[in-house]
């Protein structure tokens, strides 16, 4: 398996969860008007982001973007 590397984005950027990303599952994010695979920089799987919930984005690996959200975390509890 190809080993894919991780870029830090010089530039804050936002965005909007469109579909659930739920700790290490990804999902998706709205970025000034596309959207994108968006995955928790957090690989916990105790956390998840619901749709509507904004985020940060503050890198990408391959095509998927690393995202945390600007507000608290939802803790999954089993």
């Amino acid at each position: 398996m190809k080993q894919v590397d991780t870029e830090i984005l010089n530039k804050t950027m936002y965005g909007v969860v469109e579909s659930l990303i739920a700790g290490p599952i990804p999902g998706r994010v709205r970025v000034m008007g596309a959207t994108w695979a968006a995955r928790l920089c957090i690989p916990d799987s105790r956390y998840i982001l619901a749709p509507g919930t904004p985020v940060i984005i503050f890198g990408r690996r391959g095509n998927e973007l690393l995202v945390l959200t600007t507000r608290g975390l939802t803790e999954v509890t089993p």
